[in-house]
């Protein structure tokens, strides 16, 4: 049978890209009311032996995990063991922050939709073995700026990761609810109260509550199980040399037990699209129920501004108008890892990419596959932003200044010939401002907003990029 027109445009428009990132291996799946409507391998999951990828290939999704995570935290709510307004306190009595007053408002909603008001925090560098950048041995590594080295001590438990936490030289971005901004300590931490909870590990519990009802087969945490398995990737990483960028395999998959439940989650293309059904069914998988219709719909609503168009519910960003439909995604990334999953539940569409390599540019390859699918040009955007609203020149120095990533890392906002500018990766990219706060730039493949916060006398005190949001320096 000959390939739909659709097929052909994504892999025409997705191979080019997958070449010039030198990615080693990507495979996208899309089911349609649950059947398979495609799949396709791209290269090699060891492409030193020339072993093709395929949808039953075991890899890392990071991030994705987290939607695992809420939704065991809605099953404990459904059988009556907590609620997501519950205050953490009470089932995390030992956690500090530098505002206990803050600490004693924190909700398990506000760790769910990452409006806790924790920023960026070095906690995984003393709880993950195999981060490319974790050697914490060297003593300009940001780490010791932030903790002290007597202070420091290797996490194994999430007794040992809040005494950690209490020890790192931090404010909070606000009250809780106040900001979002992506945290992973915060699903770290719902681990925690899912394991207090229910009374098994975190993994055990998403093994016998989530993975096994599925019928997921071919998913699991520990790298000890990776060797049953009948396909594995190999993970790659990207390294710039003198003559250009090169792709390696790195034979370390990062390993962190306590952090599982933000992100160590490893499966198949084929697995993901059996999970995925929980959205698009209201919470069945085949005939078996993972979650009730209720619980699916407060996962899904859209609780926190995160970006423009663009809101977080229970581990899901939610786009409530996404060319006409509701569009439910989550991407991840790890070393070795790029993942990102899409469900427009109205019209039954449910889509998974997977890759060995972090640095493959893996939501916009997704968006091609959607987007031909649907009729639209394969770069089509996933939010199409409004038209140019010019900001004059004076007004754009109230942007200006420093932007405050980590200790180590910073972002600085400048004007040039009469354009805002946002120094990134490098790169100075251009602003283009849409309204409202809000410049759009180019980095790589598609455009992306950004967003400027002022306080209430109108100083512009923040930015929002990507998922995080940066304290401006004064």
């Amino acid at each position: 049978m000959e390939k739909m027109d659709w097929q052909e445009q994504f892999e025409q428009a997705a191979q080019p890209i997958i070449d010039q990132c030198q990615v080693p291996g990507v495979c996208v799946g899309l089911n349609q009311d649950g059947k398979s409507m495609y799949r396709r391998g791209f290269g090699y999951r060891d492409k030193e032996r020339h072993w093709e990828i395929t949808p039953d290939t075991v890899m890392g999704v990071a991030s994705i995990t987290k939607s695992f995570t809420c939704v065991a935290i809605m099953q404990l709510q459904e059988a009556g063991k907590l609620e997501v307004h519950d205050p953490v306190l009470a089932y995390l009595p030992e956690l500090v922050t530098p505002d206990q007053a803050c600490t004693e408002r924190m909700t398990i909603h506000h760790f769910m939709t990452h409006t806790a008001g924790f920023p960026l925090l070095p906690t995984d560098y003393l709880a993950i073995k195999g981060l490319p950048d974790g050697d914490i041995a060297d003593e300009n590594h940001p780490i010791h700026k932030q903790i002290k080295k007597e202070q420091q001590k290797w996490v194994n438990t999430p007794e040992d990761f809040m005494e950690v936490m209490s020890h790192i030289d931090y404010q909070l971005l606000g009250p809780p609810g106040a900001q979002f901004s992506y945290s992973n300590d915060a699903y770290t931490l719902l681990g925690a109260i899912i394991e207090r909870v229910s009374g098994k590990t975190y993994e055990q519990y998403i093994i016998d509550h989530i993975l096994l009802p599925a019928g997921m087969a071919n998913s699991s945490f520990a790298l000890q199980e990776l060797s049953k398995y009948k396909e594995v990737t190999t993970i790659y990483r990207l390294a710039e040399k003198e003559g250009g960028p090169e792709v390696y395999p790195d034979p370390q998959w990062e390993e962190g037990p306590v952090v599982l439940a933000s992100g160590h989650l490893n499966t198949t293309v084929n697995d993901m699209l059996r999970y995925m059904d929980i959205y698009r069914t209201g919470g069945l998988v085949g005939e078996e129920r993972i979650l009730s219709k209720a619980s699916v719909e407060q996962m899904t609503y859209p609780h926190v501004r995160m970006g423009y168009g663009q809101y977080y519910g229970y581990g899901l960003f939610v786009t409530p108008d996404y060319y006409g439909t509701t569009k439910l995604e989550h991407s991840g990334g790890l070393k070795g890892v790029a993942s990102q999953m899409v469900i427009l539940p109205e019209r039954g569409i449910t889509a998974i990419a997977i890759a060995n390599l972090a640095e493959t540019p893996i939501v916009e390859l997704l968006n091609f596959a959607i987007n031909t699918q649907e009729g639209r040009p394969a770069d089509a955007p996933s939010v199409p932003f409004g038209a140019e609203q010019p900001v004059a020149a004076a007004d754009l120095q109230a942007y200006t200044g420093t932007y405050r990533v980590t200790v180590d890392r910073k972002l600085p906002v400048t004007v040039d010939s009469d354009v805002l500018t946002l120094g990134l990766g490098g790169k100075q990219l251009a602003l283009r401002p849409i309204g409202d706060d809000y410049f759009v730039m180019k980095q790589d493949i598609e455009e992306q907003a950004i967003r400027f916060h002022r306080d209430q006398s109108g100083q512009v005190t923040s930015l929002s990029v990507g998922v995080v949001r940066l304290p401006k320096e004064v």
